[in-house]
């Protein structure tokens, strides 16, 4: 099997509930498989399922001091709010950023694999070709409606997932799958990491002041 007909994991981050792995076969059917909470666990599981590519819904280290990450000024300038990575020096001391440090351990399961960064709230813009509603997603039964529409607008089989973490996971997965094809961006410098995410994010405006991440 070629690897662009390989099978696309999708991990969706989060600190102490643990992290869901969605994977997405060549048809396009988004199939949760469970929820991890160890690099050890993720590597016990990629080791079984095999992927082509692995995409993960976190940084993979912190930013260098004294300024936020190429690919984060990069979607701000796409008009994506994205929370800015610290440095270590602050992100070591802060328990907001637990879910960073968990993101770190799941590059470190997973790095026996072809591994991506990407972001969900990105992910869904691009699949949608521009982005929800002012105040939309504060609701969680419009946010959860507006990202399966997106997997919707990809022709994504989501009839399996039942979580909002379980479609964050696909559509992760689903920046795997168009990553395969050769049809993603890559935002940012690769000496610190860049992020990615399918082809169709808003175009390029005048960058604006700092911005938080939705996740």
């Amino acid at each position: 099997m070629s690897a662009a007909h390989g099978l696309a994991v999708g991990v969706d981050v989060a600190a102490r509930r643990g992290c869901d792995v969605v994977m997405l076969d060549a048809a396009l059917v988004a199939h949760p498989v469970g929820r991890v909470h160890t690099a050890d666990e993720l590597r016990a599981l990629l080791e079984r399922l095999a992927p082509a590519v692995v995409a993960i819904d976190a940084p993979p280290g912190w930013a260098s001091p004294g300024r936020a990450r190429a690919c984060e000024r990069a979607l701000a300038a796409h008009g994506v709010s994205v929370f800015t990575t610290p440095d270590a020096a602050r992100g070591e001391t802060s328990a907001f950023y637990d879910w960073m440090r968990t993101g770190f351990t799941m590059f470190a399961g997973a790095a026996a694999h072809p591994t991506l960064e990407t972001f969900p709230h990105a992910v869904a813009i691009a699949l949608r070709g521009g982005p929800p509603e002012h105040g939309l997603l504060k609701h969680p039964a419009a946010k959860k409606a507006w990202r399966r529409a997106a997997l919707d607008a990809a022709g994504v089989d989501h009839s399996a997932l039942r979580t909002i973490d379980e479609i964050d996971a696909a559509l992760c997965a689903i920046t795997g799958r168009r990553f395969l094809e050769g049809r993603t961006v890559e935002l940012g410098d690769p000496a610190e990491g860049v992020l990615t995410v399918p082809v169709g994010l808003p175009e390029r405006r005048a960058p604006r002041g700092s911005t938080t991440r939705t996740r």
